[in-house]
């Protein structure tokens, strides 16, 4: 089964999978939990854009490490549709999602059995002048081996989206879907140079709208990458 992701506001790059368990008897409907799931904490700084943003191992000279981030998630929707049925659900509880671990489940929707031509997933994001929807703290190494610290601040309204067909709900099955989110995705076409001329403040280099500006432009243009997979159901 195929996923694609949609943005008209900027979408965090994310995999969505889908996999089920079996449970004792039929009620009809199947439960349906989602959570995230981050990834590839270590990427590559190329001198050109096709040597960034490859997964490498930690600390590996010309990389940046990723130690410690967030990612506040203001809403959760969720619609499915079939050719009789259209189901909608709306979290609205705010919730922190520790972008080194994977997360608790964010919720969980029971679903009538059938097969619903259409899956939607949104996590929606939000400006805050007190929780900063995305934060990420991490080690640039850069070619000579030398350390420096590095952070990154996203306040801004985003979404990520992850849409599915054909799902067949069955009864006697729980179904878990994980938004794996690729944290090498940021460096893409984060290039060496830029690094080496970055502004430090107390001897960190701060990403930000305000901070960098360079730098964050390419941060957030990688927020609109996306992709195509399989899931199992």
């Amino acid at each position: 089964m195929k996923y694609y992701m949609k943005f008209g506001i900027p979408v965090l790059a994310a995999v969505l999978s889908i996999t089920s368990c079996e449970k004792d008897g039929s009620s009809g409907s199947g439960k349906l939990s989602y959570r995230v799931k981050p990834s590839n904490f270590t990427a590559s700084i190329g001198s050109s854009g096709s040597g960034s943003g490859l997964p490498v191992g930690i600390n590996t000279n010309s990389s940046i490490t990723w130690t410690s981030g967030s990612l506040y998630i203001s809403e959760i929707d969720f619609e499915a549709e079939s050719k009789d049925k259209k189901i909608e659900y709306e979290f609205k509880q705010g919730v922190n999602v520790d972008l080194f671990n994977l997360s608790p489940l964010l919720g969980s929707i029971t679903i009538p059995d059938g097969t619903y031509d259409e899956v939607e997933l949104k996590l929606e994001l939000k400006k805050s002048t007190t929780t900063i929807p995305l934060t990420l703290k991490g080690t640039y190494t850069d070619g000579s081996g030398a350390k420096i610290p590095l952070e990154f601040y996203f306040n801004e309204d985003f979404e990520v989206e992850v849409e599915a067909e054909d799902l067949v709900v069955s009864g006697n099955k729980d179904y878990i879907g994980l938004i794996n989110v690729q944290l090498n995705k940021f460096m893409t076409n984060v290039l060496s140079a830029d690094l080496s001329i970055a502004t430090k403040t107390g001897g960190v280099i701060v990403i930000s709208s305000t901070s960098n500006m360079n730098l964050y432009s390419k941060f957030k243009a990688n927020l609109n990458a996306f992709a195509d997979c399989d899931f199992d159901d």
